[in-house]
């Protein structure tokens, strides 16, 4: 089947985070839920993909070989849903509930373990299939927080990690011609 060539991809999308201890990437429809989801967000999501090359040079200082010796793979957002808990996936603070008191709280300090979390972004195309990007990831880079006359925006980075042999992370493209139902998907 041809790939499109001209496509131009226009458009936000949604974006699911979860706490997250597996290796195998559950479906589409166990990942994709209300209760994923982290709500609105501002400034876009974003990817930003660097390999660590190692470059074989000659006598003469020439470079006669190039080999990826690691990869990163950085997401950002900005988050605009106020979340504790999301807040949380972010940092290796606890966060509590307290229905008797009816409070919330988010402490920080400890020297705990980062969050593993699940992160699924999925853009809806103009012919109403899905582009899905997934990731195994972690937070660690902070977050930065403003209260002030325009809304608060939790800038976030995570970096995706290898929990799984021979994967980082996966886009994941339905076709225009192909028919795919919610209940399909996750990695092979």
């Amino acid at each position: 089947m041809e790939e499109k060539t001209q496509e131009i991809l226009l458009g936000a999308g949604e974006l699911y985070m979860y706490e997250f201890n597996g290796t195998e990437i559950p479906v589409h429809a166990e990942i994709e839920t209300d209760e994923h989801n982290v709500g609105h967000c501002s400034g876009g999501f974003s990817l930003e993909y660097k390999p660590e090359i190692y470059d074989v040079k000659d006598w003469f200082g020439k470079i006669v070989a190039r080999f990826v010796i690691g990869e990163d793979m950085a997401i950002k957002t900005g988050i605009i849903s106020w979340s504790l808990a999301k807040l949380a996936l972010l940092s290796t603070a606890v966060f509590t509930e307290n229905k008797e008191k009816k409070t919330r709280t988010l402490v920080f300090g400890g020297n705990k373990d980062l969050k593993t979390v699940l992160v699924r972004f999925v853009h809806t195309k103009k012919g109403g299939k899905k582009l899905r990007f997934t990731a195994i990831a972690q937070g660690g880079n902070g977050f930065s927080l403003e209260f002030s006359q325009k809304e608060l925006t939790i800038d976030a980075q995570l970096n995706a990690i290898a929990k799984k042999k021979d994967w980082l992370c996966e886009f994941e493209e339905e076709m225009e011609d192909a028919p795919v139902t919610p209940e399909e998907g996750g990695t092979e």
